[in-house]
């Protein structure tokens, strides 16, 4: 079984991303992602951006709603005035995050028990936690995040990061739609923001 991430803090290229989801895919797993049920919890530029990264990655049967509905396969949270939604833990879940300088993702897969549900503001505590982590375990490169944390408190936010992050979480729901492994809760992705080439 092959598994894709993105390490934490690298950089890669937006397009080169978007466009190996698919070339990386055979035929049977094209298949997988096309029929896969995804669910957009959220609205405005940050959703756009998500669902544009997703048809990207070759899924089609795509919902965008302001709250959790009805049946999908996995669905991505962008959270939205740093609430997130209520979800039922039947399905994956994807947090993406605009981190300014760069972008991130949390999954919670069913049988996780994360925390992140129970936060205030959960875009300033996910970049906490990240920040924390990032320091705790000596992973290079991450300095820019802890840099950042006072605009993020501040509310600041950056197209080139919603992109970032809505790439990265295109490849997750990918990997996740034809079963590969993804990192998830108490793990994560991290980018600085991608190259929008």
């Amino acid at each position: 079984m092959q598994t894709y991430t993105f390490g934490y803090g690298s950089g890669l290229g937006l397009s080169v991303i978007l466009h190996h989801i698919k070339n990386d895919m055979t035929d049977g797993e094209k298949i997988k992602i096309e029929s896969c049920r995804v669910m957009i919890v959220g609205e405005g530029h940050f959703a756009d951006a998500v669902r544009r990264a997703v048809m990207e990655s070759g899924f089609r049967n795509i919902m965008c709603v302001e709250a959790p509905t009805g049946s999908a396969d996995i669905a991505v949270d962008v959270v939205m005035d740093g609430m997130t939604a209520s979800f039922e833990r039947a399905i994956p879940v994807v947090y993406p995050f605009d981190f300014i300088e760069g972008g991130a993702a949390m999954v919670v897969l069913p049988g996780d028990k994360p925390e992140i549900e129970t936060q205030g503001d959960m875009r300033l505590w996910a970049a906490k936690y990240m920040s924390g982590y990032c320091s705790f375990w000596n992973v290079e490169g991450n300095d820019w995040l802890r840099i950042v944390l006072p605009r993020i408190e501040r509310g600041e936010v950056a197209e080139q990061a919603r992109e970032t992050a809505a790439c990265i979480c295109g490849r997750i729901l990918a990997n996740i739609a034809v079963g590969r492994d993804v990192k998830h809760f108490p793990r994560f992705y991290l980018s600085r923001n991608l190259e929008l080439v």
